[in-house]
């Protein structure tokens, strides 16, 4: 019996010195994975950057600091190039070229030392310096790019400026490429140098972008600078940033007349002020836009081609009003931009807009019955259930596309509205439920009540995302009078006003506020002034206006105020 258990102890001690013996090997082989791994991933971030190297002067001994002057001037304007489209990627829909060119940095090897030496200090010399030798093995094989350059004088007038990158990696690796800019003059003086290096730093960027979608330095000079002052415009509203904007672009296809970026741009421009002849510019802008060779700005015109088109049939009522002609080529583009671009947030969202506009649209030709909009299996319904799952696709891929948000509560907002037969309220319990039932089955609980704080919840998140987004703000007005908290509604109206004045929609809508008993603020007078205000806002476009016009007379009725009354005072007329 003691023999049996001495051999049991010496198995049990055999083994465990065999998994003692076998950790120590498995931390060294980990440890050695791990810095392998943090070496490849740091020389990764080496290769994606562009050092500045040394800046020779050779025009002027005098000044000693032009050369440095020269390079620190180069380096602000690549830097303002490449902030200016990394800000418009942040722009829903906005074209924009800086994923595909390396930052620009300067003491990248300061920065691996740091990282080594803060990493591997603790641990012993042996292992400290092997493992510093993993961290610069890499990069001996994969060298970081380096931009360096001088200025030259060739005999008493001509100068050459030279700018080189050398070890430059765009695509695969362990292959490199050098780079070289000139610009030579007849003459040239100190005040001309800015001007230069302008040019040069232009011709850079465009060189390392790739591609052929700029032929000319000089069309994406424009280009850029109509970028910035429209993302100016977008943040501070000004029309001057905003007819800036459109004459660098301008300029732009002057030098490329057919440029498909820039005729985008200028059609995304145009589509935003949401007017129906600028709308029908945007449309011709984005038909010019999908003749070019790449894909994705192919899908981004295709989905600006499905929004411009089911705004002229949803907002301006003009094209093809009495069919669904106009909707259903809207649907085809948006389809096609998904098929092209299967990760782009704008392409989803277009499918989804378009297919909640034929949903309505179809449902609106039954007159929007009850057994209608509640039928699970009637074609308006799936449409729109559809339509919300392509909204939250979209927002999958981009939580901040406020849009979507907005036009999701939207969705359900007018769904509400069209439900209001419906009893008005439902437990917080019964919320839950239907929650939890539509995350697990993936089902659309058609309920007013729900709709409805759905479609405050979604107003709220786009208002996150761009406080100042007044479509928001209007939506959510309206879902806040649909659940008859009439000050919540006001609020949101007048913030709505207050970020953009001559909104007429928002403005008839605090119009028909003040038409609600109910509400503290309830004043007839009042909400003939604000409907007659909402209407000169839209006085050249009658389509529009005519709507306007409509939606207040029915809510009048619905409010059994005698329309009669007020006809006299020419406030519900055309003119």
């Amino acid at each position: 019996m003691e023999n049996d258990l001495e051999g049991i102890l010496d198995i049990s001690q055999s083994l465990i010195d065999s998994l003692t013996a076998w950790s120590e090997t498995a931390t060294w082989f980990l440890m050695v994975a791990v810095v392998l791994a943090g070496a490849l991933f740091i020389s990764y971030r080496a290769r994606k950057r562009i050092l500045f190297g040394e800046w020779i002067n050779r025009y002027d001994a005098g000044e000693t600091e032009l050369g440095k002057s020269i390079a620190d001037l180069l380096l602000f304007k690549l830097r303002y190039i490449k902030r200016t489209h990394e800000l418009s990627s942040a722009k829903i829909s906005l074209w924009n070229t800086f994923e595909d060119i390396p930052s620009f940095r300067q003491n990248l090897d300061k920065e691996i030392d740091l990282l080594a030496s803060v990493q591997l200090g603790n641990y012993g010399k042996i292992i400290s310096g092997t493992f510093t030798f993993l961290f610069r093995l890499f990069p001996l094989f994969i060298k970081p790019a380096s931009l360096s350059g001088n200025i030259n004088l060739f005999g008493e007038k001509k100068t050459i400026i030279h700018i080189s990158l050398e070890n430059y990696s765009p695509q695969k690796w362990f292959k490199h490429e050098n780079l070289l800019w000139e610009k030579d003059f007849p003459e040239m003086s100190m005040e001309d140098i800015p001007d230069v290096i302008e040019e040069m730093a232009y011709r850079i960027y465009i060189d390392l972008t790739g591609g052929d979608l700029f032929k000319s330095w000089q069309c994406f000079m424009y280009f850029t600078k109509g970028l910035r002052s429209y993302l100016n415009y977008t943040e501070l509203k000004r029309a001057s940033d905003l007819e800036d904007a459109e004459e660098q672009y301008l300029k732009a296809l002057e030098y490329e007349e057919t440029n498909p970026v820039v005729k985008y741009n200028l059609g995304v421009l145009k589509y935003y002020q949401y007017k129906n002849d600028m709308n029908d510019e945007a449309i011709l802008c984005f038909k010019q836009a999908l003749n070019c060779n790449d894909r994705n700005l192919r899908a981004r015109a295709s989905s600006a081609m499905a929004n411009a088109l089911g705004q002229k049939y949803s907002r301006y009522k003009t094209g093809k009003p009495n069919s669904l002609d106009t909707i259903i080529e809207a649907v085809d583009y948006a389809e096609r931009a998904v098929a092209l671009n299967k990760k782009l947030d704008s392409a989803y969202k277009a499918l989804a807009y378009t297919t909640h506009q034929l949903g309505e649209a179809l449902a609106a030709r039954e007159g929007n019955n009850l057994s209608v909009i509640t039928d699970p299996d009637h074609r308006s319904t799936k449409l729109r259930i559809s339509a919300i799952q392509h909204y939250k696709r979209t927002l999958r891929i981009n939580k901040k596309h406020f849009m979507a948000s907005n036009n999701l509560a939207n969705l359900y907002l007018e769904w509400a509205i069209q439900l209001r037969t419906q009893p008005a309220e439902v437990s917080w319990l019964t919320t839950w439920k239907y929650r939890l039932t539509e995350f697990y089955t993936q089902q659309v609980i058609i309920d007013r009540t729900y709709f409805l704080k759905k479609a405050v919840y979604h107003c709220e998140e786009a208002l996150k995302v761009n406080p100042s987004y007044q479509f928001a703000f209007d939506n959510l007005g309206n879902a806040w009078y649909e659940r008859k908290d009439y000050n919540k509604s006001y609020s949101a109206y007048q913030n709505a006003l207050l970020y953009a004045p001559s909104y007429a929609e928002a403005q008839n809508d605090l119009a028909m506020l003040f038409l609600v008993k109910e509400y503290e603020g309830y004043d007839l007078q009042r909400a003939f002034e604000r409907h007659k205000e909402a209407l000169m806002c839209v006085k050249d476009e009658l389509k529009r206006k005519e709507k306007l016009i409509t939606v207040f007379k029915n809510r009048m009725l619905e409010l059994q105020i005698p329309v009669e009354e007020y006809m006299g005072e020419k406030l519900l007329t055309m003119d």
